[in-house]
């Protein structure tokens, strides 16, 4: 290429990779000053047009190279000559360097692809084409560059705008006149990272076999604490990190305080269940198995273990007439690469009758004028203890997956109090014993939250 036009192209070139905008907004660099002190003539606009076509929106760093071609085509109705051509990339503020690309060419009517040329330190980059003059375009004829562009893998991610430029002669006019600036434009061509950060896919931990023991079909309200038992067994082949837990599902609400139970600690100590609830089914209570303590409240089970938790479980007095259905959970807290899970019992059944010597209707008070009352018959008198429900007018089905709850027991902190245990979530409760988009129970190291599946598990991190 003669040295005054392949000044002015990478004049041009140079003062809009260094603004960081596609060279078509920097006309005035067509006008800068040649070495020899002289000012170079340009025409207003080019008889030559220039397209960049099959040039896609996406390269990735370190990927295959991309292939494309820069189309030149004469508008006049006469011979004009090509002196030059240059390929750019704008650098829009990334950082890019030259050094992280590579151009290939073939001149048209090629076939053997060679390597453009860098010049220049700047962002971005610019690439001679042809060190030499042409070609000649006739009136109406167009001639393709193919162009290869590969990007290393240590180019940054973000926007560049490539452009291919050449500069043109029309013979027919006066020197002074005779050159102009032919640009392609620079359309946007983005970046794409080596490594696309991706989410690794994870699998559900394994869950140990739980079951209740010993659970009776009737408790009578007021009476003692009777006894039963949480027996985990684990069969999935790995070692378990298991939270346990207890939920009581029936027809009617049971309040929290008329229940008590309570579960032999590790050490010997007697503890009461940590109450949660579920806004979804009201008449649900769950109460969780911890100590207090990190290490007591998380059971690790070795493959092949099985650990038996004794329980004992009384109702106040007051408690109502009621059937119910006990089921025990333990979820498991994932491990790398894990979701967590959990599993249940099959639930035991059971009625809370009323206090002994409820049955019946109290004597009636004397008058005050000494009148007796009426006798009456014990057989159609009507009693007052409230009737059980049988059990098999009660909605059945498995507890709640507390996948989510598990997970935010993981990272739950230990201050959280008692307060928090309210329940606060919404949803359908249509699905038996199902917690969809409701509030579930977590159970933490050493914390017991309700958590919503809907807005994400409660908790930072431990």
């Amino acid at each position: 290429m003669r040295n005054q036009p392949r000044r002015i192209l990478a004049a041009a070139a140079t003062a809009a990779l260094v603004s960081g905008v596609a060279l078509a907004s920097a006309p005035a660099a067509l006008a800068a000053p040649a070495a020899t002190g002289t000012t170079q003539g340009t025409q207003a606009s080019s008889p030559v047009t220039v397209a960049l076509v099959g040039l896609p929106d996406t390269v990735k760093a370190g990927g295959a190279p991309i292939e494309f071609s820069a189309t030149l085509r004469n508008t006049a109705d006469h011979q004009i000559d090509v002196l030059g051509s240059v390929f750019t990339i704008a650098d829009t503020g990334i950082g890019s360097k030259p050094s992280q690309f590579k151009l290939e060419y073939q001149a048209p009517g090629g076939t053997q692809w060679k390597d453009a040329t860098p010049s220049g330190g700047i962002a971005g980059g610019l690439w001679d084409i042809d060190r030499t003059a042409g070609p000649h375009l006739a009136p109406g004829a167009e001639v393709a560059y193919r162009l290869r562009l590969t990007v290393t893998a240590d180019a940054p991610a973000g926007r560049v705008a490539p452009g291919f430029n050449s500069v043109a002669s029309d013979p027919t006019l006066p020197p002074e006149q005779r050159t102009s600036f032919a640009m392609s434009g620079s359309p946007s061509l983005v970046i794409a990272p080596a490594v696309t950060p991706t989410t690794p896919a994870t699998t559900p931990a394994a869950t140990a076999d739980v079951r209740l023991d010993g659970v009776p079909a009737v408790f009578t309200a007021g009476a003692e604490a009777r006894p039963l038992k949480l027996v985990l067994t684990n069969n999935s082949g790995k070692d378990l990190r298991l939270v346990p837990a207890v939920v009581f599902q029936g027809q009617d609400i049971l309040p929290s305080g008329t229940v008590e139970f309570e579960f032999q600690a590790p050490n010997g100590d007697w503890l009461a269940g940590a109450p949660g609830g579920d806004s979804d089914h009201p008449s649900w209570l769950y109460l969780g198995l911890r100590t207090g303590s990190k290490d007591a409240d998380v059971i690790t089970l070795p493959k092949g273990g099985t650990r038996t938790i004794n329980a004992r479980l009384a109702f106040t007095k007051d408690a109502p007439a009621l059937a119910e259905s006990l089921v025990a959970i333990a979820g498991t807290l994932p491990g790398a690469g894990e979701s967590a899970a959990e599993a249940s019992s099959p639930k035991a059944d059971f009625n809370i009758a009323g206090p002994a010597g409820s049955v019946g209707t109290p004597a009636p008070t004397t008058p005050a004028t000494g009148t007796a009352p009426a006798a009456t018959d014990p057989s159609t008198a009507p009693s007052t203890a409230p009737a059980a429900v049988p059990a098999a007018q009660v909605t059945t089905g498995a507890p709640s997956p507390a996948a989510d709850a598990v997970k935010a027991a993981a990272a739950a902190p230990a201050a959280v109090t008692a307060t928090r245990l309210a329940s606060t979530g919404g949803g359908s409760s249509a699905a038996p014993m199902a917690i969809t988009g409701a509030t579930a129970i977590a159970l933490g190291i050493g914390t017991l939250v309700v958590a919503r599946r809907r807005n994400g598990a409660q908790g930072a991190r431990n």
